[in-house]
């Protein structure tokens, strides 16, 4: 390929002078890259002429590499090398599998040590070796995490006050009061704010926008008291329950993700809905590897 008088060198140029040093002929080396052998020899010229040297001597019906060619060889075939590197690296991004980009997913510490590794577990089995990492934090940190490209994906709660995120999927839930499955009142098909007067609440901490809907709803129905227990996070909530010091009221979605603990699960009336999504950046586009997550995600709601 030329332009004016100048050579400009491609990717094919690299793969002849390649196949020609592994074969050491023009004719194996054609059929090896599925060209004549008239192209290969005329790309193999071209290279010669870029470079300013002979690449091969012609020994009876073989090529044999000059010392020219024998002191350039390496860093060729490193090129080559690379393109190939290159190439499978690019088919790893366009199937969803890279080990050089992970997934980055950003998760609050209730579904870090519940839903997570099992989603990861799912995906891996399904998809094959991804590098994944898993960062944890409350929501306002997932959000900036996400929003400023630090993380693919996020796990939030709605509304979120966070410019600059693309809603992927939206889970709908409600808060529901969990016990110890021995507490008094684990058999009632409903808890109401008047059943759980002088009882020992466990609830989120002050800076949970559900906090302030539950205490505007006990105070509407005249419960004053003060929780028992503050928790941080509703996994932390469940586990204090577990061991018969309250009855917290937390998000259902994740409150299940306890099921294994001896806890009872009673809903809550009046009903306090509880909404989430899964967060990406409205400025980057999602990684392929994304999609089975999200396709998780949706079967696990």
């Amino acid at each position: 390929m030329t332009q004016g008088n100048e050579i400009t060198i491609s990717v094919k140029h690299i793969h002849a002078y390649d196949a020609i040093a592994a074969t050491g002929s023009t004719i194996a080396a054609a059929a090896d890259l599925g060209i004549s052998q008239s192209n290969a020899s005329r790309l193999l010229h071209q290279l010669e002429l870029y470079l300013g040297v002979r690449l091969f001597d012609r020994d009876k019906n073989r090529l044999s590499a000059t010392r020219e060619g024998l002191q350039l060889g390496p860093e060729i075939r490193a090129i080559s090398d690379r393109l190939t590197a290159l190439k499978v690296t690019a088919l790893e991004l366009e199937n969803g599998r890279s080990l050089e980009i992970p997934l980055r997913l950003a998760f609050p510490a209730s579904l870090s040590v519940t839903l997570v590794p099992r989603l990861i577990k799912r995906f891996l089995a399904e998809n094959g070796p991804v590098r994944i990492e898993v960062a944890s934090g409350n929501y306002v940190a997932i959000e900036r995490m996400v929003a400023d490209g630090h993380a693919d994906l996020g796990f939030t709660r709605l509304p979120s006050p966070t410019p600059g995120l693309r809603e992927e999927h939206r889970l709908s839930s409600r808060n529901i009061c969990v016990m110890h499955r021995d507490h008094s009142l684990a058999g009632k098909p409903i808890l109401t704010v008047p059943d759980l007067k002088a009882q020992d609440l466990i609830l989120l901490n002050r800076e949970r926008p559900v906090r302030h809907e539950l205490e505007a709803l006990f105070y509407q129905q005249g419960l004053r008291q003060r929780p028992s227990i503050e928790a941080h996070s509703v996994g932390c909530a469940c586990a204090l329950a577990a061991e018969g010091l309250g009855i917290a009221i937390v998000s259902e979605l994740l409150a299940l993700e306890y099921r294994t603990m001896p806890l009872a699960f009673v809903p809550l009336e009046p009903v306090l809905s509880v909404d989430y999504a899964i967060v990406s950046s409205d400025r980057v586009p999602l990684p392929k590897s994304a999609g089975p997550i999200l396709r998780y995600l949706a079967e696990w709601t």
